[in-house]
């Protein structure tokens, strides 16, 4: 437990260093975001919102602002990750991130350390955001107390175990610029961000259930728009977990098989 402290702990520092070599940076962490967050917003002005809306029937015309607000919340902590292992995947190609395999370390430690790194580095500020806007917006329910802080350790907990997941793939894809392409865009649109996933057609519906991002956020908002409590949303969350313990042992089981193939060949291009 100590070693696994100590190389979260080294991954952290190391990837403030990378990614945080700017103060613009700090910027931009909220800038982008929040503009996301007001252009999808006010996209839904020209249209009809009222009593006999399609829409209506999916999303309740006054709770629209803090749909997209949890919506982009959750996705910014995923989107970060994707991030991530975009910049494992450079660091591969520099020939840096082979000291993982060298070091005497936790494989996995230094995988999941890193995106817990980048998770608290880069939604710290929009998180900020998003609380001072949820008291603007309103519409909020809660069970208690305890809902927010529970929705969140749900939402950082799934980030973390999906980007431990996308690290073990970029690192040792050979194309991580198409993992990139189809690991970004599709889960804005299918995971429920924007438009809620009872609201896409059936083959969107079969996507989205690819995206833990889907599950967790459907959770978030049984928390905190329809005041859930914790007995309500067990079914969703076991849901989630079973899918989360997927992503991990397939991530455990990755890094074992691209170690011995590293060993054996010298490359870590293992597909």
């Amino acid at each position: 437990m100590k070693e696994l402290i100590q190389v979260l702990g080294a991954e952290m520092k190391k990837s403030h260093r990378l990614n945080f070599h700017s103060s613009l940076i700090y910027f931009s962490l909220l800038v982008w975001p929040a503009i996301t967050y007001v252009s999808a917003y006010y996209s839904f002005k020209p249209f009809d919102l009222g009593e006999y809306s399609p829409l209506n029937r999916f999303l309740n015309a006054e709770n629209i602002g803090l749909f997209l607000l949890t919506g982009y919340l959750g996705y910014i902590f995923f989107w970060s990750l994707v991030q991530s292992a975009w910049q494992m995947s450079f660091e591969r190609y520099a020939g840096t991130i082979e000291l993982i395999f060298l070091s005497p370390v936790s494989r996995l430690g230094v995988i999941y350390g890193r995106a817990a790194a980048d998770l608290l580095a880069g939604v710290w500020l929009f998180s900020t955001f998003a609380f001072l806007a949820a008291v603007l917006v309103g519409g909020v329910h809660l069970a208690g107390w305890w809902s927010v802080p529970l929705g969140l350790l749900i939402l950082a907990f799934s980030a973390v175990i999906w980007g431990g997941f996308l690290n073990v793939i970029f690192l040792f894809s050979r194309d991580s610029g198409f993992l990139y392409t189809i690991l970004d865009e599709p889960m804005l649109i299918f995971s429920g961000v924007r438009i809620p996933v009872a609201a896409l057609p059936c083959w969107g519906k079969v996507i989205a259930l690819v995206f833990p991002l889907t599950y967790v956020l459907a959770i978030l908002r049984d928390l905190v728009i329809e005041g859930y409590g914790f007995t309500q949303i067990l079914p969703s969350l076991g849901v989630l977990l079973a899918v989360l313990a997927v992503l991990f042992l397939f991530s455990s089981r990755l890094v074992i098989l691209a170690e011995k193939h590293a060993l054996k060949t010298g490359n870590l291009n293992l597909f």
